[in-house]
């Protein structure tokens, strides 16, 4: 006959499973709510997701995309990625009025210096009724850091 130890070991064992098995399910809920489209899937649904500084080269290259910077003049002016249309996010109205001036169907990379900045601006494309937004994951600066091309 087994001693009260032992049932308590077995309720220890049989408690621990379960825990472990809900961290499981629970971890791949959250994986599940949290995934986000990867660049290959245009298509007719809305996309907006950060991009590593080479998804973000191979889609720039694709030519299927309008490329827009959102720092300062002064931050453009230090070096921008080739082919990038300057817009100051700071400058609200202005910003504003033209995002409402373009083509919310077509598709676009945006970038700032870290990425602060063209996340939030995913955010309010996405508000505005614009289809396929990028944002450079890490801004300019990981774009630089990972020996992408700039120009002044």
């Amino acid at each position: 006959m087994l001693g009260q130890g032992y049932n308590k070991k077995m309720n220890r064992i049989i408690l621990l499973g379960v825990a472990i098995l809900i961290v499981v399910l629970l971890g791949a809920i959250v994986l599940s709510i949290d995934s986000k489209p990867n660049s290959t899937t245009l298509g007719s649904q809305a996309y907006f997701t950060d991009l590593s500084p080479s998804d973000f080269n191979r889609e720039l290259v694709s030519g299927k995309f309008k490329l827009l910077d959102v720092r300062t003049v002064s931050e453009y002016l230090g070096g921008h990625i080739k082919g990038a249309t300057q817009k100051d996010y700071y400058q609200t109205q202005q910003f504003s009025d033209y995002l409402d001036s373009l083509d919310k169907k077509a598709n676009y990379l945006v970038y700032c210096r870290t990425g602060h900045r063209s996340s939030s601006v995913l955010k309010i494309m996405q508000q505005k009724g614009f289809t396929n937004v990028y944002d450079l994951s890490g801004g300019i600066n990981a774009w630089i850091s990972e020996g992408f091309p700039v120009e002044k």
